[in-house]
């Protein structure tokens, strides 16, 4: 039998070895994210103050692959080059882009409450781009 004052430092181990371990595989979830095969990463421009403050976003292009034809978004809002279509969050705002569907409508909306959904933080290997 393990006395009562054992038990209590066990506990406390646990609990802490707990939280240890869901920040690992909080962190380790959203490394994966980014090493998914078809997940995009679309890194911020360097110098500007967003690109700081905000992680790069992980585009899932396997889902959206998944769900609709490649004429969905190319050529009409994406060019097929990764990079080579300018994406910010004034032009998903105003519509285009990611906005073209990312309205609360059609797909959930860009907003504040949502950044988290396209913005993982986590470093990547998995193919980028440089947008604003």
């Amino acid at each position: 039998m393990i006395p009562i004052e054992n038990k209590s430092r066990i506990g406390t181990r646990l609990s802490v070895l707990s939280c240890v371990l869901l920040a690992f595989m909080a962190a380790s979830a959203a490394q994966a994210a980014k090493k998914i095969p078809g997940n995009l990463v679309l890194q911020r421009s360097q110098g500007s103050v967003s690109a700081e403050m905000t992680p790069p976003s992980i585009f899932p292009h396997w889902i959206h692959r998944i769900n609709y034809r490649c004429d969905a978004c190319h050529d009409r809002l994406f060019k097929m080059e990764l990079g080579a279509t300018e994406i910010s969050m004034d032009l998903m705002k105003s519509g285009k882009s990611c906005g073209a569907c990312h309205n609360g409508k059609a797909a959930f909306e860009v907003s504040f409450q949502s950044c988290n959904r396209c913005h993982v933080s986590a470093p990547s290997d998995g193919p980028s781009a440089k947008n604003d």
